[in-house]
């Protein structure tokens, strides 16, 4: 008689369970002369997906003659007496097309099993679902006392790693090279000048490391690195080392929300400026037509009254934007001599902030001595408990000063050679882009530079976005530097 034999274990720490099953198993098949058919699985049984238990159901349900189906026990079964698995194995049962083998129960289920049979296989089913629930209520309890603790729950993320620590207890630390490009990563998007596109292929070139968009956007909102934990929806304290600091997070949140643009909702032709002026009078949308099958014109569409709105020539409108980016633009003659500039500033103030951040950190390490002799003293019995605690409380409070000062001083804000020089770039071509750029282009270069574009009349009124303000300033000023 054909046998299926179905050794099954939930989880990967279960695995090695799965040798001594099919043991037992094929044992059992050779003491019963069974023609038997092997099958391992590793699967949750009362949740989640069960492809791979639900292809062996399948080949069973298409035999033709009675077979046996085995496994070792009623748990590794099923532990959920809901499933549509055991409702689809019982009513094979009845239908007298299988019989369910339980060696080490010693219970085999048939169609014309005893009712104390059938009790013992149902009381087999609930006790494997209680211990289930009793598994996962156990499980739920401990990942909350290990968030109370400030301790994550699975894998580290990127910039730490997952380590066992001598004593057995599991910790994370940071990678220092890892550490050091999440740095780079928050220090460059802080500056607001940098897109994700270039932060990439700066970290390739820096670190030889490719990172694509979506890892980057990761790493930017994951609070891991400034000190909290999100899980399920909720932040919770961890004490592991952070690698920037809270104020850096929250200046990168700041500028990712600040690039948030509502869509312009519109349909109909790929006017240029469709969806990107309102009217100065109302504040309704200027939307366009064209006249006379060849004459573009923008109007306000007066959907909170009429106004009397002037119908201004596309052309017209393109003239004026025209010059509001030409009044950004930088000349080749001073792009190279700004870029020559910064790049000297940059190295100078990098050299003095690192000669500033090696001084302090000399001032910390003075303070952890003296935390260490005042402790050897103590302990010595050379001071009183209470000038032991005043020292303490003392040198922990200067040295949480300096720590602070630190923290601060890193965040200052630097020249970035490489982010300016992009910046520089951008306004070197922008007159070049807006005039032979297509439709798309046209309408990032003017989302980027300006905002709160409006129509008086047939007059464009704007403002410029910083950085684009101070190089607006810098070009009438001729100060660039």
């Amino acid at each position: 008689m054909k046998a299926y034999l179905i050794a099954r274990v939930s989880t990967e720490d279960q695995e090695d369970a799965l040798p001594a099953q099919m043991y037992r198993l094929e044992d059992y098949a050779k003491r019963n002369n069974y023609e038997a058919e092997f099958f391992q699985i590793q699967e949750s049984a009362y949740k989640g997906d069960r492809k791979d238990f639900s292809e062996v159901v399948t080949k069973i349900k298409a035999e033709t003659e009675l077979v046996i189906v085995v496994f070792d026990k009623i748990d590794r079964y099923s532990r959920d007496y809901a499933s549509e698995e055991v409702r689809i194995f019982d009513k094979l049962r009845t239908e007298g097309k299988i019989e369910l083998h339980f060696p080490s129960d010693g219970l085999i289920i048939h169609k014309d099993s005893p009712a104390t049979d059938l009790m013992r296989h149902g009381l087999g089913l609930l006790l494997g679902k209680y211990y289930s629930d009793a598994i996962s209520n156990n499980v739920t309890r401990r990942f909350a006392q290990m968030l109370r603790d400030g301790r994550i729950l699975g894998r580290a993320p990127f910039g730490y790693v997952n380590v066992d620590r001598p004593d057995g207890d599991k910790w994370v630390e940071v990678n220092t090279y890892e550490a050091e490009i999440v740095k780079a990563i928050f220090n460059e998007y802080a500056t607001g000048v940098s897109s994700l596109g270039l932060i990439r292929t700066k970290i390739k070139a820096e670190y030889g490391l490719l990172i694509g968009i979506s890892k980057l956007e990761q790493i930017m909102k994951n609070p891991f690195y400034q000190g909290e934990m999100r899980y399920k929806g909720k932040l919770y304290p961890h004490h592991y080392d952070k690698i920037i600091a809270t104020e850096l997070y929250e200046r990168v949140e700041a500028v990712r929300e600040g690039y948030k643009i509502k869509p312009a909702i519109y349909a109909g032709l790929p006017y240029t400026y469709r969806g990107l002026i309102s009217c100065a009078d109302c504040g309704c949308r200027i939307t366009f037509e064209k006249k006379k099958g060849k004459y573009v014109y923008g109007h306000c569409t007066q959907t909170k009254g009429k106004h009397g709105a002037s119908y201004v020539p596309e052309a017209e409108l393109t003239k004026q934007i025209r010059a509001i980016v030409n009044s950004v633009a930088i000349s080749e003659d001073v792009y190279a001599d700004v870029s020559e500039a910064l790049k000297r500033s940059s190295e100078t103030d990098e050299q003095t902030r690192e000669e500033r951040l090696l001084s302090i950190d000399k001032e910390i390490k003075k303070y952890d001595k003296r935390l260490e002799r005042l402790l050897d003293e103590y302990l010595d019995q050379k001071i009183p408990e209470t000038l032991y605690q005043k020292k303490v409380e003392e040198f922990n409070q200067a040295k949480q000063v300096l720590e602070n000062s630190r923290k601060k001083f890193e965040l200052v804000s630097k020249y970035d050679f490489s982010s300016v020089t992009h910046l520089l770039k951008l306004v070197r071509n922008a007159p070049r882009l807006f005039e032979l750029g297509n439709i798309d282009e046209k309408r990032e270069l003017i989302k980027t530079i300006h905002s709160n574009l409006q129509l008086k009349g047939d007059l464009l009124l704007w403002e410029l976005k910083k950085p684009y303000s101070t190089m607006a300033f810098c070009n009438v000023s001729g100060n660039w530097l």
